[in-house]
């Protein structure tokens, strides 16, 4: 393909084309617009290791050096991403921008200022910037969204108990006013049922007199009927034969009819069949005649039509010579001709029919006279039918009169009953919920006004977790203090009194992370909102451990695992729990962190088939998002580049005065006062789990009022449920008041101690400050504590609890003392004594602070008001550092006492034992 692509462009050249003139012209054309850039930061040795290996990265590269971001490009990024989003008005959004360019510089500012007086490095970089805004942008949207929750919330609760109080107002009225109208319809329902009652009675009487009439008639009529049947069965004998007559008549036709009428000499029977037939129509019994009959076309229809019931007896008599023939008969006709058969059959059927007719004939006069009578009964039955249907439509009527009547009658009572318990459930509401109306509409008023202020507060906790999380305590107070009035000043809204707690933590999980180790002072507590709010994974700088134990007990029911880089099988590990959304922990970080873990660290995940993603070492891992990585390094003081500050969040856990006398005062009132210190921690873990219990209740009884649909009135389960769930509230309220009055006595109780524990942590601090005499001299917080523990144990007892105190102090003091000037040298135990006297005088007010900075750095005195009365052996600035000397309270009228008795002062300036003059 290379090869392909160069041959025309040789040609076009009108170069040789060759294979080595082809790749030749490409590595040329490769090497002509490849450009490479490497970026090296220039902070740390490793910029200049590299430089010294590799002389060509300056003999051969263009340098390019990239100062920090001026003010405008931060101004221009920071309207750039801030154009699209709502911040109240563009005078607003214009403030903001200045505002994160001023929180840029200010810790810019307060690093030199940090490096200067702590001597701790920490860089802001243009990374910092950017996820200041991104991150501002992101709680914006979320603490808006959240807010706006809280407080429809709220609204919706008020509303549904606001329109409680006007329908309870409507339904008494309604209410009273059904009263009347349900007794009226009550009683009109109670007269139309006795209507009733009455009339069916009468109904009734008719209704058996009809049925006695009924019986009779049907009596009458299974007579009847038995007459019926008995003349029915008597022509049912005649009827098959004459059936088969008409059926053998309907199979003749005109040949048939031929056949016979065109013998000139018919044969005997079928002359004996045609006279019998002559007989019967009543016509001359000879064959000229019957010739005539067949020849009528209406011969047929006449046979058929014949009235067989009413044959006169002479035709009958007539008949009988020839039905009486034996001889005559339909099969001996048949033998002469078939068509004569038929009507032989016919002949014989008609003889036979007129016999059963003359018999059953009084059979069906009778009948006629029974249906006669039979017809009048029913006459008068359905007279007397209709008279009683009569009196059963009025009662029917009546019925459904009163059915509409008791169907209104109690639509009524239901719609009284239905309002009654409504106006019940709206007692049980308005009585569970009338406290928190006012709580309510207070706390909707109040995130309405926060609401409005979340602009500068969310950006203030923005910057807060962006920046100062490297800073101790006092640094970052005087950054936020300075961040306030600077946006109180550019009339950006914002809380006069803003912190990050204030504004990003939950009341209820501080607790829990009180629980689990973390320390409770502000400091502590903001380093736990940066861990678990910050974007980037936190490193946290824990020379006392304390983060660590946090830690450790909060993540340790999610399956945290614990690594270190020395750990063979460290990488491995981050696979798994990568893969499967574990915690890990990995502690004893030094100031460089291992390459294997820069995806991690940049949480450089990707999807691929559907797949997230993250490539760690050589292998592509499954990223689940509830992975969580926690970093802690032992160092007191480590000094982490920008590559590496761009890529975790730097959180200082150094241990602060207040954190450090809680827990001191916890392990003095532990060992001192057992009791008190488990019933303590028993109480803070009840007061924390009810806390969650209570705001839990809270949020399920607005959540059932904002979910519920039609009257709330109307579901009792759900009026029943807000009861309860107010009821269980109260108690636990009830219980956490107990529980923190419990809980403040025993406070109380344990402030006795509180000194002992302060001047505690005074000497604490008071060796830490060693490593700043000699960087060998450092002891842990564990080790501390240990002897702190262990001279609590080992010091005398004492009947009263001032003396006992007392004795802890001494006791520790010299305990501490005697074993901190083992490890020094020679020339630092005085150093150590002065320091450790002067930090316990401070903390006790007996140091005055002018003369304290006068002896660290002398006067400040800047010409000479009086004139040296010794220059021989006193140097000017020594006689300055006097007279402003003199000026301080307990040193007035020092310069004159010294001018007075310059011998008594020269001779202690000589001596060698000054101090005992």
């Amino acid at each position: 393909q290379i090869n392909a692509e160069m041959r025309p462009l040789l040609q076009q050249a009108g170069l040789p084309v060759t294979k080595m003139a082809m790749h030749a012209h490409f590595i040329s054309r490769v090497r002509n617009h490849l450009h490479l850039v490497l970026c090296f930061s220039p902070i740390g040795d490793a910029f200049r290791q590299r430089l010294r290996m590799f002389p060509s990265l300056v003999n051969c590269c263009t340098i390019d050096w990239f100062d920090e971001w001026p003010e405008l490009a931060l101004q221009s990024v920071a309207q750039f991403f801030l154009a699209a989003v709502d911040l109240g008005s563009d005078e607003v959004r214009s403030a903001v921008c200045d505002a994160c360019v001023f929180i840029h510089m200010s810790v810019t500012d307060l690093a030199e200022r940090f490096w200067t007086e702590l001597r701790r490095r920490f860089y802001t970089t243009p990374k910092s910037y950017l996820d200041l805004i991104n991150l501002y942008v992101a709680l914006l949207g979320e603490k808006r969204e959240e807010y706006g929750i809280a407080r429809d919330r709220l609204l919706n609760g008020l509303s549904k108990l606001s329109e409680t109080n006007v329908m309870i107002d409507k339904m008494k009225i309604d209410l009273g006013e059904l009263q009347p109208v349900l007794e009226e319809k009550s009683k009109a329902t109670a007269e139309l049922m006795i209507q009733v009652n009455k009339d069916k009675a009468e109904a009734q009487i008719v209704k058996e007199r009809v049925a006695a009439d009924e019986a009779m008639v049907k009596v009458q009529a299974a007579e009847t009927q038995a007459i019926k049947d008995d003349a029915q069965a008597d022509l049912d004998k005649a009827m098959p034969a004459l059936n088969s007559a008409v059926t053998s008549l309907n199979s003749l036709n005109k040949a048939d009819i031929t056949e016979i009428k065109s013998f000139p000499k018919p044969p005997p029977l079928v002359q004996t069949t045609m006279e019998a037939v002559c007989t019967l129509l009543q016509e001359k019994a000879d064959w000229d005649t019957a010739k005539k009959v067949l020849s009528d076309s209406q011969f047929m229809p006449r046979l058929l039509g014949f009235d067989k019931d009413n044959i006169p007896d002479k035709v009958i008599k007539k008949l009988e010579k020839y039905t009486q023939d034996p001889a005559f008969t339909p099969e001996a006709v048949a033998k002469q001709s078939n068509a004569a058969k038929s009507l032989c059959m016919w002949a014989h059927a008609m003889d036979v029919y007129s016999k059963v007719a003359k018999e059953v004939g009084p059979k069906r006069a009778k009948l006629n006279e029974a249906e006669e009578t039979l017809n009048k009964a029913n006459a008068v039955l359905k007279t007397k039918q209709d008279e009683l249907q009569g009196v059963i439509d009025r009662v029917a009527g009546l019925e459904r009169q009163l059915e509409e009547a008791e169907a209104e009658q109690k639509s009524l009572a239901d719609e009284a009953d239905i309002t009654a318990k409504r106006l019940v459930r709206a007692g049980k509401l308005t009585s569970a919920l009338a406290d928190e109306q006012v709580r309510w509409k207070e706390t909707a008023d109040k995130i309405g006004e926060d609401t409005e202020l979340l602009v500068g507060d969310v950006f203030l906790g923005s910057a807060c977790i962006s920046y100062y999380g490297a800073f101790t305590g006092v640094y970052r107070d005087q950054v936020v203090e300075e961040w306030i009035k600077m946006c109180q000043d550019k009339a950006i809204p914002v809380s006069g009194n803003c912190t990050l707690r204030a504004t990003l933590s939950n009341p209820v999980e501080v607790r829990e992370w009180n629980i689990w180790g973390l320390p409770t002072d502000g400091v502590s507590i903001d380093n736990g909102i940066l861990t678990t709010r910050g974007k980037r994974w936190p490193l946290m700088i824990d020379p006392q451990g304390q983060a660590n134990t946090w830690v450790k007990n909060m993540c340790n029911k999610a399956g945290l695992r614990i690594v270190k880089l020395t750990d063979p099988s460290f990488l491995r590990t981050m696979e798994n729990c990568v893969r499967i959304g574990s915690p890990v922990l990995m502690e004893d970080v030094g100031e460089v962190l291992d390459p294997s873990l820069e995806t991690i660290l940049n949480k450089q995940v990707f999807n691929s088939g559907g797949r997230r993603l993250i490539r760690i070492g050589d292998s592509d891992v499954d990223y689940d998002d509830n992975f969580k990585f926690y970093m802690t390094t032992k160092l007191p003081n480590p000094h982490y580049p920008p590559e590496v500050s761009i890529k975790v969040s730097l959180l200082n856990f150094y241990v602060t005065m207040e954190g450090l006398t809680d827990q001191l005062l916890g392990i003095v009132v532990a060992m001192e006062r057992p009791e008190l210190s488990e019933m303590k921690h028993m109480l803070t873990a009840q007061s924390a789990r009810m806390k969650a219990e209570l705001k839990e209740m809270e949020d399920r009884i607005l959540f059932l009022m904002s979910t519920a649909t039609g009257n709330i009135l109307d579901d009792e389960e759900l009026i029943d449920t807000l009861a309860a769930s107010k009821a269980t509230a109260i108690e636990i309220h009830k219980k956490v008041t107990e529980s923190e009055q419990t809980e403040a006595e025993i406070d109380t109780t344990r402030e006795v101690y509180r000194k002992v524990a302060i001047h505690a942590a005074v000497l604490f601090f008071c060796i830490s400050d060693l490593s700043m005499v000699d960087p060998m001299y450092q002891y842990s917080l564990a080790w501390f504590i240990n002897l702190y523990e262990a001279s609590i144990e080992t010091s005398n007892r004492a009947c009263k609890v001032e003396e006992r105190t007392g004795t802890l102090t001494e006791h520790f003091t010299f305990s501490l003392y005697s074993h901190v000037c083992r490890s020094l040298f020679e020339r630092h135990k005085l150093v150590f004594a002065f320091l450790l006297s002067i930090k316990i005088l401070q903390s006790e007010g007996k140091v005055d602070k002018a003369e304290w900075r006068f002896l660290l750095a002398g006067g400040s005195a800047t010409s000479v008001e009086r004139r040296n009365p010794a220059p021989d052996w006193l140097t000017d600035v020594a006689w300055m550092d006097i007279l402003f000397l003199s000026k301080l309270e307990r040193f007035q009228g020092f310069s004159s006492d010294f001018a007075m008795n310059i011998s008594h002062y020269k001779t202690v300036f000589d001596s060698a034992d000054a101090h005992l003059q």
